[in-house]
């Protein structure tokens, strides 16, 4: 699966005052029905004034891996009643 990120870097009034930011994200899904959708994000976030920086990051993640941390299986104990 794709993840598409805006990312973003806070004008720092020092070096290191804030980290990169997730803002928004959109499965490859989601931006095949709204392409669009990132770039208004991204033109309302630089609007702010408060970015020095912006972009769009394509990550792949794995879709079992997902599912699994979404939906976690409880182990089953077994023992004996005595």
């Amino acid at each position: 699966m794709r993840l598409y990120i805006l990312m973003g870097q806070r004008k720092c009034r020092y070096e290191g005052e804030y980290a990169p930011e997730a803002l928004e994200v959109i499965n490859e899904y989601g931006n095949d029905e709204n392409p669009d959708f990132l770039i208004e994000k991204e033109a309302e976030y630089e609007a702010t004034k408060e970015f020095e920086s912006l972009a769009v990051i394509r990550v792949e993640v794995s879709s079992a891996g997902i599912a699994e941390a979404l939906t976690p299986k409880v182990p089953t104990l077994r023992g004996d009643i005595v």
